[in-house]
């Protein structure tokens, strides 16, 4: 079950148990913020002080 299965229109597709839902949400939630701090810790890097 990749992301767009879930994404598209207007949910009508999504799965059906919350937990499946739930799951996804935490997954992308914590992706985004594995990414931000990489950039920022990056940034940290690369700025001088």
């Amino acid at each position: 079950m990749g992301i767009t299965d879930i994404v598209q229109g207007n949910g009508d597709n999504a799965p059906p148990r919350a937990g499946a839902r739930i799951a996804w949400f935490v997954v992308i939630w914590s992706l985004s913020t594995g990414v931000f701090f990489g950039a920022a810790s990056l940034l940290h890097l690369i700025v001088p002080k």
